[in-house]
């Protein structure tokens, strides 16, 4: 048994050794124990978030974490990442305690209306501009009934943006992921207009068919067939000279995951356009095909190189990436879980528990994970597998989410601003980051999420896991 101090909380905790490595298990503290923890600094975070204009001075890198030794104010305030969006989001969607979310969210709102009046700038998906606003006015109409004209104002926005936007599905390579993944592209708009069906079918559809058939064929490219997923810009500002003839993205926030938890939604829903089924199978067998093992199990590349593809998945030599919603399991894993849920399919679900498998035998002092947002740190490997283990009870990932729970618990450090930090640069947890992607935001509605033992169906639907 050991115990740790951080930021004034001492957390004791077993060591647990078991056929695939070490994990550790809250000890001297039930279950029921460990979730009020967890949501006390949950309200503790939201508490210390609740002021707009404090929040914004206070988002920051510090000059001790700052490339140039430099503090630098980081507040985006059109974005999901770390602006009123994100943050309206996470007043809005917080399961306990609405008497005193809501007029929290409400200031929020009014912060990102002005944005938008005053400089509504270019689309940019459902995490940046106009987009990201629209996410947050539907969560508060679903938690409060009200904001019916702006919804309807958004409802307008994105159908327009539809119309303006819908590229054509040429015989080449794509130009850039950005035309489908879910952070700048349509499969993110996609999931705002499922939500609102019932005004934006059309739009809808017409986002389905575009990447139905995206998900069909393949195109030539340097005297090789690829899918059509295939984009010709680098998978992040860069890393360019190391993608000479583009990439494939397979993860859930910028690459084919993304439209494969859409259709497999939607699908759900009753919301079915023409190859529909036929493009989720082969974008599931895509995934399946590029399922990697290392020695503790199976994992997805975060993306491939042309050299990589043409030497196909068996002579696949990268690591596999942490554990994160943008790439990899879980992320991944919960696309196919919605996928085989969707069409009934055991063997999609059967490949996203044996990704998930994999976690429960890689000890998490090698998970690599060095944040603490949803985007990719704990706060994400957490809600995620809460999803997961929806369909699946296993104790195993139940006692998994306690571990990263305490984690979380175990960082809140109240001589912070935020009660947590953010790696934003080379320095890991050095960073005052707000939002709900990136920051406090979202790993406070993590841990609310685990404190009520669930998973609201609301506050992640922008990550496509709903």
């Amino acid at each position: 048994m050991s115990g740790t101090t951080r930021g004034g909380m001492r957390e004791h905790t077993m060591t647990e050794t078991t056929g695939g490595g070490t994990r550790e298990r809250p000890a001297g503290h039930s279950a029921q124990n460990l979730r009020e923890r967890a949501g006390a600094v949950s309200a503790d975070i939201l508490d210390r978030l609740a002021d707009p204009t404090a929040t914004m001075a206070a988002t920051l890198i510090p000059a001790e974490a700052a490339d140039d030794g430099a503090a630098e104010p980081i507040w985006a305030e059109l974005t999901l990442g770390s602006g009123s969006p994100g943050l309206a989001l996470a007043y809005a969607g917080a399961a306990r305690d609405a008497a005193r979310q809501v007029p929290r969210a409400h200031a929020y709102l009014t912060a990102g209306t002005r944005a938008v009046s005053g400089r509504p700038g270019a689309a940019g998906g459902i995490f940046k501009g106009p987009g990201a606003l629209a996410f947050a006015v539907l969560l508060a109409h679903r938690t409060t009934g009200g904001y019916l004209s702006a919804l309807r104002r958004f409802d307008a926005y994105q159908r327009d943006l539809v119309r303006t936007v819908l590229p054509p599905v040429d015989d080449r390579p794509l130009p850039t992921i950005g035309r489908y993944e879910v952070v700048r592209g349509l499969t993110g708009v996609g999931r705002y207009l499922l939500a609102r069906s019932e005004s934006c079918e059309e739009p809808l559809t017409a986002v389905l068919d575009y990447l139905v058939r995206l998900s069909l064929g393949a195109v030539e490219h340097q005297g090789a067939q690829v899918p059509r997923w295939w984009a010709l810009d680098a998978p992040r500002t860069g890393s360019e000279a190391a993608f000479p003839g583009g990439h494939l993205n397979l993860g859930l926030s910028h690459g084919v995951a993304g439209p494969l938890a859409l259709m497999a939604l939607a699908w759900e829903q009753g919301v079915r356009v023409p190859g529909q089924q036929e493009a989720m199978e082969a974008t599931a067998d895509l995934l399946r095909t590029w399922a990697v093992a290392d020695r503790y199990g199976l994992f997805w590349p975060g993306y491939l190189s042309f050299a990589q593809w043409q030497r196909g998945p068996a002579a696949y030599d990268g690591n596999a990436k942490w554990p994160a919603w943008c790439y990899g399991a879980p992320g991944v894993s919960r696309a196919l879980q919605l996928a085989g849920r969707a069409l009934g399919r055991t063997d999609f679900s059967d490949l996203a528990r044996a990704s998930v498998d994999r976690l429960l035998v890689l000890p998490r002092s090698a998970w690599g994970i060095h944040d603490h947002a949803l985007c990719h740190g704990w706060a994400g490997a957490l809600h995620q597998l809460g999803r997961l283990n929806e369909e699946w009870q296993d104790v195993r990932l139940a006692e998994l989410q306690d571990g990263i729970a305490t984690e979380l618990v175990s960082a809140f450090d109240p001589a912070l601003p935020f009660g947590l930090r953010f790696t934003m640069t080379k320095v890991p947890f050095g960073s005052d980051v707000s939002g709900y992607l990136d920051g406090a935001a979202g790993a406070a509605l993590a841990l609310d999420s685990y404190a009520v033992d669930g998973t609201p169906a609301d506050w992640d639907m922008p990550l496509l896991l709903a």
